[in-house]
């Protein structure tokens, strides 16, 4: 039996964010990793395994540049080659998109951010011995018992008692996938031709379903996944102090040096070790760099500057007198002369007046243990200050429409009742931002008994995704078509909006039971208020793909403006007014 997978495939997606903040043009999978990108490090765990070809997934704009840094990786003996993705598929979307690429052959999957230190002959061997369709690599999560403590709270957030569980009684798993995972071939059959999936949440639990052996392989061994600033920089610390073993590394990673001289060897530079320093850069007299810190291709730190425990992505700027400690920056940023940072990202190209650091999501402790990460936290460039600001506005504006619409609103509750036989009003449990759970409110345009019929006519869903619709859907009442089809059905939620339960602008609450199949893009969207209006509606109303939904989610999340949301409000009120009349006469 051949025990070689000469296939793996590596999910790197869109630009490197971290905490929030792009640092850099390109995925995680090209952060410099002391003085190698990371993507040589997974390629050197990836061939333990028999790997060959490394098949690297990359989004629609990334291909270019992620096939120039491939091509700069020349003393890693495996064949990797760059696939640009041009829709959002999902994990397992993905892979049945390149299944042409698999040869029929069993295939390692790997997330873009893991740093894994292990020998995978063990997996391998672990995954035929049992007959797997696939294997998940997981680690185990030692919960201490202090982080085991929960408040209970009345509703009124008074605090009840306080709950220490013995971990004898806890239910949860104590396993945690680490991104990489072992698949035969006849899994791609479980994978839809088209559509968002998802090989957390859906393949393999269908692989489960369907009586296919589902196996999970342990690793002990250093790993990381790069979810956040100091994630990173814990990472490069123990890389460059020499923490990580990673002997099948030792002929291709050169030593790291004692320290390192500055170009052109100036005295009056001082550094104390662990620091890489690329040849191109420049470092000024009287600078001091200690390590563990990484500087990148083309960057310069001033005179009388300090660099301290950080990693200097391409192209930064360091200005005299400056002073950093335990901070990232992205290509090409800037720190203006004589300014102090600690613990803080630089987005990719600040500049000196722009520069905008976001705290880093969790204390920099390179003691940290590597064994239980936290989970990846998602911010949005929403300040304290803006979130006042789109409240007020909320306030004001549900409260005076809320008052000049009243008699309409009336009106439709009478027609409503004429119409068919229920309620005026239809409430359903959707989640707000934080996933704080609320009821919203619509005006009822369907038949009493929607739900139920529902799961009938579930076959002839349109839409891709965990949503479901209809064009011509059978349940809409009379008085229904004409309130959707001006979506003066939505008018109730004006009163969410008032109570602080929504916003007017921001992506459409949606139940836990609807976001289950994309975690990423539910802790995304859950990051914000939720909103009445969504940028994914004005982009293409209900005619977008689920994928698409995904998409303009993201880019609202990671765009925010005060400037976005009134872009939005305008086209919106264009489209609901002159658009919407124009359907009906027409119709």
């Amino acid at each position: 039996m051949d025990h070689r997978v000469p296939t793996a495939v590596l999910l790197a997606n869109g630009p490197a964010v971290l905490d929030g903040s792009q640092i850099a043009s390109f995925p995680k999978c090209f952060l410099p990793i002391a003085n190698r990108p990371l993507v040589f490090f997974q390629g050197a765990t990836l061939m333990s395994a028999g790997v060959e070809r490394l098949i690297l997934v990359v989004g629609a704009d990334q291909g270019q540049v992620a096939q120039k840094l491939v091509e700069q990786i020349q003393d890693l003996p495996i064949e990797i080659r760059c696939y640009a993705q041009e829709h959002i598929r999902g994990t397992a979307g993905t892979l049945k998109e390149i299944e042409h690429l698999l040869q029929g052959e069993r295939f390692l999957v790997m997330g873009g951010d893991l740093f894994l230190d292990a020998d995978l002959t063990g997996l391998v061997d672990y995954h035929l011995a049992s007959a797997a369709t696939a294997t998940v690599v997981a680690a185990r999560i030692e919960e201490p018992a202090w982080q085991m403590e929960r408040i209970e709270t009345d509703t009124q957030e008074l605090a009840k008692t306080i709950h220490r569980i013995h971990p004898a009684y806890s239910r949860r798993s104590k396993l945690r996938p680490i991104g990489l995972y072992l698949f035969e071939h006849a899994a791609l059959q479980f994978i839809p031709e088209e559509g968002v999936f998802d090989i957390k949440e859906q393949l393999v639990a269908r692989l489960y379903s369907h009586s296919h052996r589902t196996r999970v392989w342990t690793v002990d061994t250093y790993h990381q996944n790069i979810l956040s600033g100091a994630r990173y920089l814990a990472l490069n610390a123990d890389v460059l102090q020499n923490q990580v073993a990673f002997p099948q590394l030792n002929r291709y990673l050169p030593r790291v040096d004692t320290a390192v001289a500055a170009q052109g060897g100036h005295p009056a530079v001082m550094t104390v070790s662990p620091v890489i320093q690329a040849l191109s850069s420049t470092i000024h007299d009287g600078a001091m760099v200690i390590g563990p810190t990484a500087i990148g291709e083309g960057c310069s730190i001033g005179s009388n500057a300090l660099v301290n425990s950080s990693v200097l992505l391409d192209g930064c700027k360091v200005g005299a007198g400056a002073r950093i400690t335990n901070c990232v920056l992205g290509e090409g940023a800037v720190v203006a002369d004589g300014a102090v940072f600690h613990h803080v990202i630089f987005r990719s190209g600040a500049q000196k007046a722009e520069v905008i650091p976001l705290l880093l999501s969790e204390t920099t402790d390179f003691e940290v243990s590597h064994l239980c990460p936290r989970h990846e936290t998602v911010t949005s460039p929403m300040t304290k200050n803006s979130r006042l600001m789109k409240r007020v506005f909320d306030l004001v504006f549900s409260a005076l429409t809320l008052s000049v619409l009243a008699p309409l609103m009336a009106v439709i509750a009478i027609w409503i009742k004429l119409d068919s036989p229920g309620g005026v009003i239809f409430r359903q449990r959707r989640c707000g931002e934080n996933g704080k759970e609320f009821t919203m409110y619509k005006f009822r345009s369907m038949v009493d008994n929607a739900e139920e019929v529902k799961r009938e006519i579930q076959i002839l869903n349109e839409v891709d995704g965990p949503m479901f619709k209809l064009s011509k859907d059978p349940r809409t009442t009379r008085a229904g078509w004409v309130l959707r089809a001006t979506n003066l059905d939505e008018l109730p939620q004006l009163w969410n909006i008032l109570v602080g339960d929504m916003s007017l602008i921001g992506p459409r609450p949606l139940s836990w039971d609807e976001m289950r199949f994309n975690p990423r893009w539910r802790d995304a969207r859950l990051s914000v208020p939720q909103g009445l209006i969504g940028l994914w509606q004005i982009k293409s109303h209900s005619k977008a793909s689920f994928a698409d939904w995904i998409r303009y989610d993201l880019e609202y999340v990671n765009n925010w403006s005060a400037w976005l949301d009134l872009k939005i409000l305008l086209k919106a009120f264009v489209d609901m007014t002159i658009g919407r009349l124009w359907s009906l006469a027409n119709a």
